[in-house]
């Protein structure tokens, strides 16, 4: 009788929570908004976290999506990081991203060109994160020096976030 080889799923959160997390570390410390976690959020994939910022000692709060996709072969493991008391939004991952693509629903897609940290323009930033507290569905599209990954995520975590962060009283940018 042969055997079926199982496939191990990856989900959000498994054994590469690692990585995702080295990688946020990476980019927060890239931007100086790394705040020291005094409370922990999660809904679905969306991680949320507020502390007291390292530089400037004001509350500061992020919130990440991890996301991780195949493309002919090669995986590709991202994460996409909202830094609110700046408004910054950048995707980091590996391979590095080279650029990146992102749209909200049917809105215009905005785009970052930076290697490595693919950091979105603030205007551009601000205007998504408008668009994701009533949007739903996230397309998202990762250029690597390879390959291109897409990936399709949803806004719901992101909105149970920003709700968590009001209930925590922490301050957002623009309200």
């Amino acid at each position: 009788m042969m055997q079926r080889k199982k496939r191990r799923r990856t989900m959000p959160g498994s054994g590469t929570r690692r990585t995702f997390a080295a990688f946020r570390v990476m980019l927060l410390l890239a931007l100086g908004a790394l705040p020291a976690a005094a409370e922990k959020y999660q809904s679905d994939e969306w991680m949320t976290e507020c502390g007291v910022g390292p530089e400037t000692g004001a509350r500061e709060c992020t919130i990440t999506v991890p996301f991780q996709e195949r493309e002919k072969g090669e995986k590709g493991a991202f994460a996409l990081v909202v830094a609110l008391s700046s408004g910054d939004l950048a995707v980091v991952g590996e391979p590095f991203p080279l650029r990146a693509e992102l749209r909200v629903d049917g809105n215009p897609a905005i785009e970052c060109k930076e290697p490595r940290y693919c950091l979105f323009a603030r205007g551009d930033s601000r205007t998504v994160l408008d668009e994701l507290r009533t949007g739903s569905v996230i397309l998202l599209d990762v250029f690597t020096a390879k390959k291109a990954f897409r990936a399709s995520l949803t806004a719901r975590g992101y909105r149970a976030g920003i709700a968590q962060i009001r209930a925590w009283g922490y301050p957002l940018a623009g309200e």
